[in-house]
């Protein structure tokens, strides 16, 4: 009799558990620390960007970094290993690891419906004031 390859239930519900690319925010926070609102992974990988020059690079999310590196800490975070980015990676890498976790979550950070009073305010606004207020009730929704 051949022994099956695939994994035990019970394997597969603590890879879930673990995983964090194409989950909604609000179970990442959840099955996290519900004091930070900031998913550990983004809040990893932008501090490791800034300590690393990133922000001071033009044109910091239009270049790639090595797909096998994104892919294989894709990997290392999605299983619950811990990460050093110091070590196992490059500022393009952690760049196009943070966009590819924005592409995969299953709803936009920014919701269809305030996007788009976003985008009208960036076009109608009159005054700095205006703006400044009409911005931070916008952000307030989110």
């Amino acid at each position: 009799m051949r022994k099956s390859s695939s994994p035990s239930l019970s394997n597969c519900n603590s890879v879930l558990a673990n995983k964090i690319f194409g989950i909604p925010l609000d179970e990442l926070q959840q099955g996290g620390h519900p004091d930070n609102e900031v998913p550990f992974i983004v809040r990893h990988v932008v501090d490791y960007i800034e300590e690393h020059g990133g922000l001071e690079q033009q044109g910091l999310f239009q270049v790639n970094g090595n797909a096998e590196t994104v892919e294989w800490l894709r990997q290392r975070y999605d299983s619950g290993e811990e990460v050093d980015l110091v070590k196992e990676a490059d500022v393009p890498s952690a760049i196009s690891l943070l966009r590819f976790f924005l592409q995969e979550l299953p709803e936009p950070v920014i919701p269809g419906s305030l996007h788009i009073h976003l985008m009208q305010l960036s076009q109608d606004y009159n005054n700095e004031d205006e703006f400044g207020r009409k911005l931070r009730f916008l952000l307030q929704q989110l």
